[in-house]
């Protein structure tokens, strides 16, 4: 099964960032990210996820389509983690090579 978010009238412009889920089975979710995760979708991005894995027990974020990523979206990424090592959910991530310039140079800065 896969959904697709609709935009609303506070969504970014068509085209930004597309987001979609398949589960696998009942207790993983996968969520596909495509396009720019930044300022203006981090919080789509987020509210996304965690609407997506409403119940799970693993995420897999594929964020191998991601074309740009910024503070915002790195922002976003650690909310997810610790929303997740709250709840004691198992998060896997996919990054595409912007993705992981970012993280790297964000631990090295903060190490």
């Amino acid at each position: 099964m896969s959904l697709s978010l609709f935009p609303s009238t506070s969504d970014p412009p068509t085209g930004r960032i597309q987001l979609s889920s398949e589960w696998p089975d009942t207790a993983d979710v996968r969520v596909r990210v495509v396009g720019d995760v930044d300022m203006s979708t981090a919080r789509q991005f987020s509210d996304y996820v965690l609407r997506s894995a409403a119940n799970c027990r693993r995420i897999t974020l594929d964020m191998t389509r991601v074309t740009f990523f910024d503070c915002a979206g790195l922002s976003a990424l650690y909310s997810i983690e610790d929303r997740c090592r709250m709840a004691d959910v198992t998060l896997d991530l996919e990054p595409a090579q912007c993705v992981s310039r970012v993280i790297t140079l964000c631990e090295s800065l903060c190490a």
